[in-house]
């Protein structure tokens, strides 16, 4: 998928790379804030993959992968049922690492 402003492009397509910027801004919001607040940020994050229209493409289904598994993330040990698929910081962290090294491997294609 070339994401990379052409005459070619479609609206969808040349609203995607500033979408994508925003995404990548708010994993990093995720990474850098507490995890007593950091619901707040995945909040922030879903509610941006789940509207945005430019972010509905088949190339870009591991953010809807993303917005599934984010909502088990569970700060306190004691709150987190693992047989439910809850999970803590790391991983987490592996999960917002992975969707930043795809989307930021998208938007260095020529």
């Amino acid at each position: 998928m070339i994401l990379k402003p052409t005459n070619n492009m479609s609206e969808n397509q040349a609203d995607l790379i500033p979408q994508l910027k925003e995404v990548l801004d708010l994993l990093a919001k995720i990474d850098r804030t507490y995890a007593s607040e950091r619901k707040i940020a995945i909040d922030q994050l879903l509610q941006k993959i789940w509207d945005e229209p430019a972010l509905q493409v088949e190339e870009l289904d591991f953010l809807q992968e993303l917005a599934g598994d984010l909502p088990f993330y569970e700060p306190e040990e004691r709150d987190r049922d693992l047989a439910l698929g809850y999970y803590d910081d790391n991983k987490l962290t592996e999960l917002t690492a992975a969707a930043t090294k795809t989307i930021e491997g998208i938007l260095d294609q020529p």
